[in-house]
């Protein structure tokens, strides 16, 4: 049985995301949307685990070069040895899950289903966070998204779990998993950053990941390497925009505001992942995918709302 720890919860310094960090979030929010469509582009050159630790390698050299202009120790003390490892594990799994959902499914659909993590980062948080509980409009939100996620998933699958245009019922399961995944690895994150350096905790995952897909990748794959520049544009983005301006700004987010406020502006980033994957990979968005994604948008603004409020209010006062 879980129970709230009221002194914990009184001593939490994280507090809703305010107008900054909001403005903040929707820029993010922006660039996020075209993950899916870099990782749809560059699994067109090589295989899900190849792309993957080649996208962890520039997102660690991001991630090492903050830690040393920022002064931050590399040393793991014993204390930080479980949530490193607890992190490195389940990022490992939400990634590879990530990478081949997108192999099995569009572009749009992957997008549209993994911006439903922060949803799942609402539900995790009511039982991890004791200062981060769900309410009314929590509980309408998620149920108007995953009406969205049947919306995309049957509306153009069918229950056939296949479609013309190449999405799979499989493929748009493993995007959901990994938004679930990626949900609680927020809300973990938002935890452990409290008492260690996010980007220690960053570059621990990356490494950790590099270590499994590459091993993975050449035992159950045959990587090709390509130069074509489209794969290694492809690549930057997904390395060092996400993996690294991303992942260190997320993790920065999380550990200072409740995980569940700061994700607030995520609506715009399936749109603009729909958007993205119309124009660079010419997917027509199927009546499935737009129904869905105006449900989870809509499920997205009635979550984050009220949270937003309250901060406005919080800071007037």
């Amino acid at each position: 049985m879980i129970t709230i720890d009221l002194e914990s919860a009184a001593k939490d310094k994280r507090r809703p995301a305010g107008l900054f960090p909001s403005i903040f979030n929707v820029f993010l929010a922006l660039i996020w949307g075209g993950n899916n469509v870099s990782i749809k582009v560059s699994l067109e050159y090589g295989a899900p685990l190849q792309v993957g630790w080649m996208r962890f390698v520039l997102g660690g050299i991001v991630t090492a070069g903050y830690m040393v202009w920022r002064g931050d120790s590399f040393r793991v003390s014993s204390k930080e040895i479980f949530p490193l490892a607890c992190l490195s594990l389940l990022f490992v799994v939400q990634i590879m899950l990530m990478n081949y959902g997108q192999y099995f499914t569009s572009a749009g659909h992957a997008t549209a289903l993994n911006a439903t993590f922060p949803i799942w980062a609402a539900i995790f948080a009511h039982f991890i966070v004791p200062s981060d509980r769900l309410h009314r409009w929590k509980i309408v939100a998620i149920i108007f998204s995953y009406a969205g996620i049947l919306a995309i998933v049957v509306g153009d699958t069918g229950f056939d779990g296949e479609s013309a245009d190449g999405e799979t019922f499989v493929g748009d399961f493993m995007s959901l998993a990994s938004a679930a995944l990626l949900g609680l690895r927020l809300v973990l994150m938002s935890n452990f950053t409290q008492n260690m350096s996010e980007a220690k905790m960053l570059l621990s995952m990356l490494l950790v990941g590099i270590l499994f897909f590459v091993t993975g990748s050449y035992i159950f794959e045959n990587p090709i390497y390509s130069w074509d520049p489209r794969f290694w544009v492809a690549l930057f983005y997904q390395g060092v925009v996400i993996a690294g301006f991303g992942f260190l700004s997320n993790a920065w987010l999380v550990k200072r505001y409740l995980p569940s406020t700061v994700t607030f502006f995520n609506f715009i980033q399936p749109a603009a992942g729909v958007t993205l994957a119309w124009i660079v990979l010419g997917e027509d968005p199927g009546s499935g995918l737009l129904l869905g994604l105006l449900l989870i948008v809509i499920g997205a603004l009635v979550h984050g709302g009220e949270a937003f409020l309250k901060a406005r209010k919080a800071s007037v006062h």
